[in-house]
């Protein structure tokens, strides 16, 4: 990342709630030759009916496709395009919901065409791991595309997600959902791909593929003043010149390995601090117990898990793991843990701890921080998005996003690239 890029990550806490509009142009705007992005920054990552409102401008002003990224806010997004849908007596979409961190296609079946997954699990999986095999590294671990850190969600993705509910959960849900077996379900999400005709996912395919080569390089805006200019670009040329000029100064993330942190004799356990929302939160937390409970199958460890009922809780919960001695690696969940993990850390020099999505340039070497590269997950949604719209006549796709954070404009700038993108492919290939 650029210099000084990851102390500006936590830059930006003190959110205030915005609202506006862009739009990226082609030619002509009376023929369908132009994308238009609306965005919405909330304010909050816990609000569904800001959310929902949100949503509902939106889709008021003509989006086709809305891309939400606020935690349990976006849980409104969902809601306001299934009452669109009801409202027009449509059981699927479009318009369509994209859903983000998990594979949370099921939630609203019909609603939702994909999820940008932030695959905490893989983070998570990777360094219980190292611990596991005594080759731990502390530092920055950076997770993209090519690393498997982000993708938009498969049917087997949401598969895997549902089936870590537990049982009696599942059960409950298809209930609510109004289906009667989980096979049903997944067949209905199923059709509701089928929606989008094949040759938009295999163009999402492609942009995947010169993102992983290395033949496109995706913008990573994490300030204001960055974002600025990924909204103010006038075509998809002006875009690819940021991402690379900005790439050129960007180090390489720095780990560390410390060989005393990996003489020890392992116990077997391993432990996991939730954020607030914990468990059942289909988003961030679920993720990152999924990648503990694969661990768990694959090294036969033993998994101690603790919630943080608040943020006051971060301290006490990690202090009293890393004060047992007994756990091989600690597993924090969240930036919002990113102080408690760096006192603690350095109260217990010997433990080996992963911070999921955290950032401190003076975190001790015990600690690997795991962080992903959003703009490049996001530009797969923003693609999908503009061709969807696009291709159904429409011009106009919207995002909805939380706190206006510096982690939020890497969210939106890679969705405004992939929207970009998805215009100049159509021009070229359908057009």
């Amino acid at each position: 990342m650029k210099k000084g890029a990851f102390a500006l990550f936590l830059i930006g806490l003190l959110a205030v709630s915005v609202v506006a509009s862009g739009c990226i142009s082609g030619g002509n705007k009376k023929t369908v030759n132009q994308i238009k992005i609306l965005y919405t920054y909330t304010g909050s990552f816990s609000d569904p009916a800001k959310g929902k409102q949100a949503a509902q401008a939106q889709l008021q002003q003509g989006a086709w496709v809305v891309y939400q990224v606020a935690g349990g806010t976006g849980l409104g997004v969902f809601e306001a395009v299934s009452d669109y849908l009801k409202a027009n007596k449509k059981k699927m979409g479009p318009p369509f919901a994209i859903g983000v961190d998990s594979a949370q296609d099921w939630i609203k079946p019909g609603v939702i065409i994909a999820s940008m997954m932030k695959r905490v699990d893989v983070g998570v999986y990777n360094a219980v791991k190292q611990a596991e095999e005594n080759k731990f590294k502390g530092g920055v671990v950076e997770l993209g595309l090519k690393e498997n850190g982000v993708k938009l969600s498969s049917l087997q993705d949401v598969k895997a997600m549902f089936d870590s509910l537990p049982a009696d959960v599942r059960q409950k849900k298809l209930k609510e959902l109004g289906f009667q077996s989980e096979d049903q379900l997944i067949q209905f999400l199923n059709k509701t791909r089928q929606q989008v005709p094949d040759w938009i996912w295999k163009a999402v395919d492609q942009l995947q593929q010169d993102i992983v080569s290395g033949k496109i390089v995706v913008p990573m805006a994490i300030n204001k003043d960055e974002i600025t200019q990924i909204r103010n670009a006038k075509n998809l040329s002006a875009m690819e010149k940021l991402g690379r000029e900005w790439a050129k100064s960007n180090p390489e993330p720095q780990t560390y390995f410390n060989q005393s942190l990996n003489e020890r004799q392992n116990t077997k356990e391993i432990a996991i601090v939730f954020d607030v929302g914990g468990r059942g939160d289909l988003s961030f937390n679920d993720m990152a117990y999924m990648g503990a409970e694969r661990a768990v199958k694959d090294f036969g460890l033993k998994l101690t898990q603790l919630q943080s009922n608040s943020p006051n809780d971060y301290y006490p919960n990690l202090q009293t793991l890393a004060k047992s001695g007994k756990y091989d690696i600690i597993i924090a969940v969240g930036f919002m843990m990113t102080d408690a993990v760096k006192k603690v850390a350095q109260e217990y020099p010997k433990q080996r701890f992963v911070l999921i999505d955290g950032y401190d340039p003076n975190m001790p070497h015990n600690v690997q921080m795991v962080l992903f590269k959003e703009n490049e997950g996001s530009a797969l949604a923003g693609a999908l998005a503009s061709l969807i719209a696009l291709n159904d006549g429409k011009d106009t796709i919207g995002i909805v996003l939380g706190m206006e954070i510096p982690v939020l404009y890497k969210f939106e700038g890679g969705y405004r690239f992939g929207a970009y993108w998805g215009l100049n492919y159509f021009k070229n290939h359908k057009k």
